[in-house]
């Protein structure tokens, strides 16, 4: 994730602010996924039963401290005023320090970023922006009722395909 740094040029660009406005995340591209996220980390620190994000190259994702300039779209120059915290051995997450909305995660020491799709600006493109997948449905705390695959931790290299069979079993959790 390149902090303040110049987003490659790609053609599609998102953006979104947190809930104050303080800080602008700008995502450039097509992202390599978007997921529905069931884990209890995604669930307690959303305060939601699920979160959705659009993982993106992290160099392609560049956070700025809004502009307080009349100018729509203006970013400012300075460090944006992000807190960070390891919520897990290798997610790192960031909150906007002014009003606590989650901006964005790393995965990965930045290779990947993760921007909710919750804080993204309507854009035309937006509703392409759908859920590909479930993952750590085994975890959920209410039902999904559609056709997406759902797993029942991640959805990696060595993810398992949830079941109703794999409902009998105990919750994984993060």
């Amino acid at each position: 994730m390149a902090e303040d740094a110049e987003p490659a040029d790609d053609s599609a660009l998102r953006t979104g602010t947190c809930f104050c406005g303080a800080v602008r995340v700008e995502a450039r591209g097509e992202p390599m996924v978007v997921s529905i996220c069931h884990c209890v980390n995604c669930r307690k620190l959303s305060g939601a039963p699920f979160s959705a994000q659009a993982l993106f190259d992290g160099a392609k994702v560049s956070v700025h401290r809004a502009s307080p300039s009349a100018e729509k779209g203006a970013v400012d120059d300075r460090r944006p005023e992000v807190t960070g915290f390891e919520s897990s051995a290798r997610v790192e997450r960031f909150r906007c320090s002014t009003c606590a909305s989650p901006v964005y995660a790393t995965l990965a020491k930045g290779k990947t970023c993760v921007v909710p799709l919750a804080i993204l600006d309507a854009h035309p493109d937006l509703p392409r922006l759908r859920p590909s997948h479930h993952m750590y449905y085994a975890s959920r705390v209410l039902d999904a009722a559609d056709d997406l695959p759902k797993f029942v931790a991640s959805s990696g290299r060595n993810a398992r395909r949830w079941t109703s069979e794999a409902d009998d079993a105990p919750r994984e959790e993060v």
